[in-house]
C-alpha cells in the first residue's frame, strides 16, 4: 500500500475533477487521505466547509487523543515504577522476613541446643558430686591409715632407739672383755717366762699358762668379731633410726595432706551442690525460653504469611491497575493512529512526512552500499552482536556497525535538527539493535552508568517491548507514547525499512 504524501500529478488529477462526489471519489482512494487539498472551482463552498470540518475532527482528535495518551504514559510508567517497587520491597520484606524465621529457627536451635549441654552438665555435676563425696570419704580414711602408721612409726622408732643403746652397751661389754682378754694374755705371757726360768719345775705351770694365753687370744679374736658385728648393727641402726624419722616426717606430711584432701573434696562437694542448684534453675528457665520463643515463632510464621499475602495481593493489584493503564494506553493510540490516514496541517502530518523521506533516504542509502560493495547482505542482515567487553548498559558489534556509523548516522542527525520537538530520529535493524544513535546521544564513555544511560545509547539492544514493536512492525505507520527507560514521556512514530524486498528493521521520529 503506498503511504507517501500526494504527489503534483495527483494534484493536478484532482483539480481535473470538477463535480463534488469524483472529487469526494478521488480523496477516498488516496492513502493517506490528503485533506489539504482544495476542492475544484464548482464544487460549492459546501465542500470546502465538509474539508474543513473533517480536517478540525481529524486535527482535534488527534490533539486530544496525545494529550490523553501522554497522561496515560505517565499513568503507565508510574504505576510500573510503583509496581517494581512494591515487587522489590515485597522481595526485600520477604527476604528480611525469611532471614528473621531463620533467626528464629537458629535461636530455637541454640537454646535446645544449650539445654541439651545443661542437661549434659547437670549429669556431669552430679557424677562429679558423688566422685567428690567419694573422695571425701576416702580421703578421710587415709587419712585415718595415716595416722595408724604415724602412731605405728613413732613406736618402732622408739624401739629402734632402745635397741641401739642395748647394742651401745654390748658394745661397752665387748670393749671390757677385750681388755679383759688382752691382760690376762699378757700375764701368761710373763707367767710363761717365769716357768721357763722354774726350769722342770714350772713345765707343768708353762704349759698351764700357755693354755690360759692362747685362750685369752681367742677370746680378744671373738670379742673383736663381736665388736665389728655391733658397730655393722649399730650403724644400720642409725640408718634405720634415720629412715624411721623421715618416714614418721613423711607420715606427717601426708596425713596433713589428707586432711586437706578430705576438706577439698567437701568444698568440692558443696560447691557442685550449689552448682546443681543453679543448673536446674538454668535447665528449667531454657525451657521456658524455648516455648516461649516457639510461640513466637508461630506467631511469626503466621504475620510473615498475612505480610506476604498482603504484598502479593498489592503486586497482583498494581499489575491489573498497570494493564489496564496500558490498555487504554493502546486504545488512545489506535484512536491517534486513526489520524495517520489522513493528510493536514497538523504537526502529526508534518511527522510523518519527514518519517516518510528519511525512510527514503536511509533505504536508498544502504541499497547503494549494496549495490556499490561498500556491505554485503550477509553483513548487512547480521544478527551475531557480539558483546562489547566492560560496557553498562552492555554494547555490541556487528558487520554493519561502523558503516551505519559513518553514512546512517549523519542522515539521522540532519532529519533530527528539523524540528526543535524532535528528541531522536533512530535507525533499529529488526532485533532493535541501533549501532549509531544521534551524535547528541553518541557521547565518549566515561564508566559512570547514570550519565552513559544517557549519554551514549549507540551499539545497544533497545529489545524492550517498545522497541521491538516499532522494529518489527509491518504496518506503514505504529505510533507509540510510553515512557523512555529516562522517565521521559515520549511520543514516537515508526516506519518499517526495506532493503532487498526484506524488511530489515524500522526508523523511531520521537516527537513531543
Amino acid at each position: 500500500m503506498d503511504t507517501a504524501p500526494v504527489t503534483a500529478t495527483e494534484a493536478d488529477a484532482a483539480s481535473s475533477v470538477s463535480n463534488p462526489a469524483a472529487f469526494l471519489e478521488h480523496l477516498l482512494t488516496q492513502r493517506p487521505i490528503d485533506l489539504t487539498q482544495a476542492a475544484p472551482e464548482g464544487c460549492g463552498h459546501a465542500l470546502d466547509e465538509f474539508l474543513s470540518v473533517v480536517t478540525h475532527l481529524v486535527d482535534t482528535t488527534t490533539h486530544n487523543a496525545t494529550g490523553v495518551a501522554y497522561g496515560i504514559a505517565r499513568i503507565s510508567f508510574e504505576a510500573r515504577t510503583a509496581t517494581q517497587d512494591a515487587q522489590k520491597s515485597a522481595q526485600a520484606q520477604t527476604e528480611r522476613i525469611a532471614a528473621m524465621g531463620e533467626s528464629l529457627e537458629r535461636f530455637i536451635r541454640g537454646i535446645v541446643s544449650v539445654q541439651g549441654q545443661t542437661e549434659a552438665l547437670r549429669a556431669d555435676s552430679q557424677s562429679i558430686n558423688l566422685l567428690s563425696t567419694r573422695g571425701a570419704r576416702e580421703a578421710h580414711e587415709a587419712k585415718g591409715v595415716f595416722e595408724q602408721l604415724a602412731q605405728t612409726t613413732s613406736s618402732n622408732q622408739a624401739e629402734i632407739q632402745t635397741l641401739g643403746a642395748r647394742f651401745a652397751q654390748v658394745t661397752a661389754v665387748t670393749q671390757v672383755i677385750k681388755d679383759i682378754a688382752q691382760k690376762t694374755s699378757l700375764l701368761a705371757l710373763n707367767a710363761n717366762i717365769e716357768a721357763a726360768r722354774v726350769g722342770e719345775a714350772g713345765r707343768g705351770f708353762a704349759v698351764v699358762a700357755d693354755e690360759i694365753r692362747k685362750l685369752a687370744m681367742s677370746t680378744q679374736k671373738s670379742v673383736e668379731s663381736i665388736a665389728t658385728f655391733a658397730a655393722e648393727v649399730s650403724r644400720s641402726l642409725q640408718i634405720v633410726t634415720q629412715s624411721t624419722a623421715q618416714f614418721a616426717t613423711q607420715m606427717e606430711s601426708g596425713q596433713a595432706l589428707a586432711t586437706a584432701m578430705s576438706n577439698n573434696f567437701q568444698d568440692i562437694a558443696r560447691s557442685i551442690e550449689a552448682m546443681n542448684g543453679g543448673v536446674n534453675k538454668v535447665y528449667t528457665q531454657l525451657g521456658e525460653e524455648v516455648d516461649a520463643v516457639r510461640a513466637i515463632s508461630g506467631e511469626f510464621a503466621a504475620l510473615s504469611s498475612t505480610v506476604q499475602a498482603s504484598a502479593r495481593q498489592t503486586i497482583a493489584t498494581s499489575e491489573r491497575i498497570a494493564d489496564e493503564v496500558q490498555q487504554s494506553l493502546n486504545a488512545s493510540q489506535t484512536l491517534f493512529e486513526a489520524a495517520t490516514q489522513f493528510v493536514t496541517a497538523s504537526k502529526t502530518s508534518q511527522v510523518m512526512r519527514d518519517l516518510d523521506a528519511a525512510c527514503k533516504e536511509i533505504e536508498a542509502a544502504l541499497e547503494q552500499a549494496l549495490a556499490s560493495g561498500a556491505l554485503t547482505e550477509q553483513a548487512l542482515f547480521d544478527e551475531h552482536y557480539e558483546p562489547v567487553p566492560g560496557t553498562r548498559p552492555p554494547k555490541f558489534r556487528t558487520r554493519f556497525t561502523e558503516f551505519i556509523k559513518s553514512r546512517i548516522q549523519p542522515i539521522e542527525d540532519a532529519w533530527l535538527g528539523r524540528s526543535e520537538q524532535y528528541r531522536f530520529v533512530l535507525l533499529v535493524d529488526r532485533n532493535g539493535y541501533a549501532a549509531a544513535h544521534n551524535s547528541v546521544f553518541d557521547r565518549p564513555l566515561t564508566g559512570d552508568y547514570a550519565t552513559d544511560l544517557i549519554g551514549n545509547r549507540s551499539m545497544r539492544l533497545f529489545d524492550d517491548p517498545v522497541g521491538l514493536a516499532a522494529a518489527r512492525n509491518a504496518n506503514p505507520y505504529l505510533l507509540q507514547v510510553y515512557a523512555r527507560d529516562t522517565g521521559e514521556i515520549m511520543q514516537e512514530l515508526s516506519r518499517p525499512i526495506r532493503v532487498s524486498d526484506r524488511h530489515w528493521g524500522a526508523v523511531r521520529l520521537a516527537f513531543i
